[in-house]
């Protein structure tokens, strides 16, 4: 299923910090019903480079409260293709070509919800968070946030200044703790009163046990490279969250696993169920399921083709598929035998899948 995309005008171009630049855009009106989304959601933004199609998909980190006014900050890569393109070409009063915000990335915010949130970031995967803490300090009052926010150095923290205001303005429900990690960083000349490393086990078991939860009614969210996101994820479970309960998203590409087995036989057979119709494909040696059944036609759910968004995610009803890499399956999705069908490759010689 090809994604829609929409021309959307930039009205409002700044650079936070040396290298990251904050697109804002103006939804039309008649677009807003489609455009809704909440926090922590994304848009898939499409350019055309010397006829090649690029994707890209950045956090929204304005509130959904703010009538179409929507925003996204990139951190410009030294060798970053698109983020350098951004940074280069785009100017206000151009259109730029995005989808619908998506993602499973979010909160669900509820007046009467009396959680606490803790949030793992660090670089850009702030992003998702800087919406996210907001509409929960302004649309659920009972809940509290406590975010772990690491960087290099303090000239390449995004929201700096904004953060500062959102904790002061809610001192008793939004704390947050940063700390840089950038070696040789002269503390003479740059006074710093946070932490200081990365981001690690101690760090992240030091931030829990100072900022314990009053009630089991907990929510843990991380964003960051797949190194910090697993581990991350490996301490919180050591301390007893639950899978359920621990959300995370990539801002980069993950790590592949082994291709070793992963070669397709190319006689599997994949049967897969989309929208209540059937679909049937034998595939090809070394194409991927999604690959397979986009050649037969199949309108399948899809983004990324790189394995970080999840958007062409399908139950495995029968068979086996190995895939290149799986990191935005969460430990639930594994266990109730989600794949992403863009990194799968058949390794039954039938495979029977399902799409929700």
């Amino acid at each position: 299923m090809e994604q829609e995309f929409y021309r959307i005008p930039i009205v409002e171009i700044q650079k936070p910090i040396k290298e990251a630049i904050t697109l804002s855009m103006q939804i039309p009106n008649e677009l807003l019903p489609i455009f809704e989304f909440r926090p922590g959601q994304h848009l898939c933004f499409r350019f055309i480079i010397d006829g090649v199609q690029e994707l890209r998909m950045y956090s929204l980190h304005n509130t959904p409260y703010k009538n179409g006014f929507y925003q996204v900050s990139v951190k410009i890569q030294k060798e970053g293709l698109i983020s350098n393109y951004i940074a280069n070409n785009l100017q206000v009063g151009d259109f730029v070509e995005v989808s619908v915000p998506q993602g499973d990335f979010l909160v669900n915010l509820d007046r009467n919800d009396s959680k606490i949130y803790y949030l793992f970031a660090a670089g850009s995967g702030i992003t998702p968070f800087y919406c996210m803490l907001k509409s929960i300090l302004l649309a659920a009052p009972k809940s509290k946030v406590f975010l772990l926010y690491g960087n290099r150095s303090v000239h390449e923290i995004l929201f700096y200044d904004e953060l500062i205001a959102w904790q002061a303005k809610f001192p008793n429900r939004l704390k947050i703790i940063q700390t840089l990690s950038k070696r040789f960083l002269d503390f003479t000349i740059t006074p710093w009163e946070g932490k200081r490393g990365r981001i690690d086990v101690d760090m992240v078991k030091a931030f829990l046990h100072e900022n314990p939860s009053p009630t089991e009614n907990s929510e843990y969210y991380i964003c960051g490279p797949d190194g910090m996101n697993q581990m991350v994820q490996d301490s919180l479970m050591e301390m007893g969250v639950a899978a359920e309960f621990i959300h995370f998203e990539y801002f980069s590409n993950p790590d592949k696993e082994s291709d070793e087995g992963l070669t397709a036989s190319g006689n599997a057979i994949v049967d897969a169920s989309i929208e209540k119709e059937n679909y049937s494909v034998q595939l090809a040696e070394g194409e991927s399921v999604l690959e397979g059944l986009e050649r037969v036609g199949a309108p399948v759910p899809y983004l990324c083709r790189s394995g970080i968004c999840g958007t062409c995610k399908a139950h495995v009803m029968e068979g086996e598929v190995k895939m290149k890499a799986s990191l935005a399956l969460s430990p639930e999705d594994r266990k109730n035998k989600m794949i992403l069908t863009c990194q799968a490759m058949a390794q039954t010689d039938k495979v029977k899948i399902e799409f929700k």
